[in-house]
C-alpha cells in the first residue's frame, strides 16, 4: 500500500483517514509512519474547527507503549502526551528514555510547542463567532453587522506557503481555520511539518522551509453556496 499523501493528510475527512491509516499500518507495520501521520494530523486539527484529535488513538497509544523504542518515538512522544493517562505516560517516558534527566534534556527545545498541538487547546465550530469578530475587526459597525446576520455563508482559509528540498514554493489551504491565531502560534503549527520526512513528490522533500512572509488568513464570503449549519460544515 502507498504511503497517504499530502493531500489526504491535509485535506480528508476524519473517517476516511482513520480508515486509511489503519489500512495501512495493518500493511506495513511501519510505526515510524503512522507517528509523523499523526503529528500531521495533530497540526491539522489546532489549526481548523474541524476534529480531527486522538484520530487512530488506540493505534498510536499501542506503537508507544509497545513498540521499539528509537529516536522517531522519542523525538515526537510527548507531543502524543494527552494519548495517555499518568501512568501509562511513565511507562512510555521510561521505555525511551534512562533517565528523567534524559528526557528533560531531549525534549527542552520543543516543549514549549507541543502546548499548541493540545487537544484542549483546538479550535471547535464553537469558536466561529470569535474568529468572525476577529476578521470584520476593520469593518464598520453595520457591515460587521451585516456580515453576522449572514454568518453561515462565511468561512475561513489560512494560506501557508512553503519551498521544498529543491526550493519550489507551494501552496496548502487549510479549510475552517482559526485565522485569528497569533503569527507565532502559526508558525509553531507549520513548522511541524517541516519536521516529517514523509512528505515528498518525486523524491524531493515537501516541506523544508516556511515562507511566513507569503503566508495569509483569508475570509471567503459565498454569495452562492448551498446554506448549512456552521456546525455542520
Amino acid at each position: 500500500m502507498q504511503p497517504l499523501q499530502e493531500r489526504q493528510l491535509l485535506q480528508m475527512n476524519r473517517e476516511s483517514l482513520e480508515k486509511r491509516i489503519l489500512q495501512y499500518y495493518n500493511e506495513t507495520k511501519n510505526e515510524d509512519v503512522v507517528i509523523e501521520y499523526g503529528m500531521a494530523l495533530l497540526a491539522r486539527n489546532a489549526m481548523v474547527m474541524d476534529d480531527y484529535s486522538f484520530i487512530c488513538k488506540d493505534l498510536i497509544r499501542t506503537i508507544f507503549l509497545e513498540g521499539k523504542p528509537n529516536n522517531t518515538k522519542r523525538d515526537f512522544c510527548l507531543y502524543f502526551y494527552d494519548f495517555f493517562d499518568y501512568s501509562e505516560w511513565e511507562i512510555v517516558r521510561t521505555r525511551l528514555f534512562k533517565t528523567r534527566s534524559e528526557f528533560s534534556e531531549w525534549t527542552r527545545a520543543f516543549r514549549p510547542d507541543t502546548t499548541y498541538v493540545r487537544a484542549a487547546a483546538a479550535p471547535t465550530y464553537d469558536k466561529f463567532d470569535e474568529i468572525l469578530t476577529y476578521a470584520t475587526r476593520d469593518y464598520s459597525e453595520k457591515q460587521r453587522a451585516d456580515a453576522f446576520a449572514d454568518k453561515e455563508n462565511f468561512d475561513f482559509l489560512f494560506k501557508a506557503y512553503f519551498s521544498d528540498a529543491n526550493g519550489k514554493k507551494h501552496l496548502v489551504t487549510f479549510k475552517h481555520a482559526d485565522i485569528s491565531k497569533s503569527g507565532h502560534e502559526l508558525y509553531i503549527l507549520l513548522e511541524i511539518l517541516t519536521k516529517l520526512t514523509i512528505f515528498e513528490k518525486d523524491g524531493v522533500r515537501r516541506f523544508k522551509e516556511i515562507l511566513g512572509d507569503d503566508c495569509m488568513g483569508v475570509v471567503k464570503h459565498s454569495l452562492v453556496r448551498s446554506k448549512k449549519k456552521i456546525g455542520n460544515q
